[in-house]
């Protein structure tokens, strides 16, 4: 048997809300309106260190490197 994988978010939502996260405006998830988790929850984030964003409601997930855009 396989391991279930988190939800995750398509392509699109998970490059806007990344977007919107790096810009500083607030989050809302593109699924469900829910409102997002961030760790680690310091703005800016450390430089080069992993930041994830989940959805409190239906728990989708994005993972994106801070400073390496």
């Amino acid at each position: 048997m396989r391991k279930p994988r988190p939800a995750t978010y398509n392509p699109a939502q998970a490059l806007h809300l990344i977007a919107s996260d790096r810009t500083g405006e607030p989050l809302s998830c593109p699924s469900c309106s829910g409102s997002i988790e961030r760790i680690p929850d310091q703005l800016p984030p450390p430089p080069r260190s992993h930041v994830t964003l989940t959805c409190t409601a239906c728990g989708r997930v994005a993972r994106y490197i801070a400073g390496a855009a």
